[in-house]
């Protein structure tokens, strides 16, 4: 038995590429798919706005290749990506190389924000939903769960995640290199989920009084608006279907949503920027798939910014953790070897299995 993981992320494929091959975490068809691959023992699929990529336990260490290219197929053939240097983006780790890349993830040490604590969460959420989807067996099932304790053990021995630095909190610093003050700006929330209240917790820092929300549904925009209120912060819900009503007041829009189309379309974006009389919008756009068309940034007086464009910032902010990441490198070094090592010692993964981690 093997472990192989096949994927991109934004270090290999660009934000037009990873968009078009990501798996929505509420569908479990992709999982029911992905169990027909030949080769494929267990999987899981974890989906992020930085990195898509499908983990899988393989039977025969003889027809791992076979395997990898089967799942890279199937990535493709899944989202009907016609491009046909898919695999010039696509990675593919095996063995122990496989195990330390797992590890890495979890550790957030592959993230676009090195140390940022969001991936752990996105991990975990993986690890559920390939539970439900019944594709996570036991081997995969140890696999995880010596990826969390990796991830755990790199966060209490090490500073990487000391002053907190995430996708989030960039997107509220690029906000404040555009406008220096952002406590009287009028911002818009497009979404209302993690990420979204990662940026509502620093905007809060940054003296922000009032603020938008556009959600599906009010209910779920509840939790947010709740800590908005406990720090005398307004609060207005935006349904979606009167976004037209809302975005020329905006000086900020923030998407964030899980959306698989388009929300702010460039012609609702010519309309609102007629309105506001030339005055500039700001976009950052954080999701993939993109929730902001990205033809908006041929409009006059609209500038959009996208995952990809917060590296620079990221780069800047990171220079300090580069000592504290080198000590979690050597810690998931150290622990990949371990496991690789007790994995082979055992003859089969069911005894393997009831060993001791």
């Amino acid at each position: 038995m093997s472990i192989v993981v096949v994927g991109m992320s934004h270090k290999t494929a660009p934000l037009s590429v990873r968009e078009k091959i990501s798996f929505s975490s509420e569908d479990l068809k992709p999982y029911q798919e992905l169990q027909k691959v030949k080769g494929v023992e267990e999987g899981l699929i974890l989906s992020t706005c930085n990195r898509v990529e499908i983990c899988a336990a393989i039977k025969n260490q003889e027809d791992l290749q076979k395997t990898a290219q089967a799942i890279s197929d199937f990535i493709q053939n899944y989202h009907g990506f016609l491009e046909p240097n898919l695999s010039s983006y696509l990675y593919c780790h095996e063995g122990k190389e496989a195990v330390r890349h797992a590890f890495r993830v979890a550790a957030s040490l592959d993230s676009l924000v090195v140390g940022e604590p969001q991936i752990l969460g996105q991990v975990k959420e993986a690890y559920r939903i390939s539970q439900q989807a019944q594709t996570l067996g036991p081997r995969l099932h140890r696999f995880f769960n010596r990826a969390f304790f990796v991830a755990k053990r790199v966060r209490t021995e090490t500073k990487i995640g000391h002053q907190p630095i995430s996708v989030g909190s960039v997107t509220v610093q690029l906000c404040q290199k555009i406008f220096k003050e952002l406590s009287h700006k009028s911002i818009l929330l497009i979404g209302a989920g993690e990420m979204a209240q990662v940026i509502v917790d620093h905007l809060i820092q940054k003296k922000i009084k009032s603020f938008y929300i556009a959600n599906r549904s009010e209910e779920s925009v509840g939790e947010l608006r709740e800590r908005f209120r406990e720090h005398s912060v307004f609060v207005q819900y935006v349904p979606l279907e009167e976004l037209d009503r809302w975005l020329f007041k905006m000086d900020v829009i923030l998407a964030s949503a899980a959306s698989p189309q388009f929300i702010v379309t460039r012609k609702l974006m010519e309309e609102a920027i007629v309105q506001r009389k030339q005055k500039s919008i700001f976009c950052i756009d954080i999701s993939v798939p993109r929730n902001i068309d990205p033809d908006i940034h041929h409009i006059n007086n609209i500038y959009l910014y996208n995952v990809d464009d917060l590296q620079g910032i990221v780069k800047e902010n990171l220079k300090h953790r580069e000592e504290e990441a080198l000590k979690a490198e050597h810690i998931v070094q150290e622990e990949a070897n371990k496991f690789y090592e007790k994995m082979h010692q055992m003859r089969h993964w069911n005894t393997w299995q009831s060993a001791r981690a």
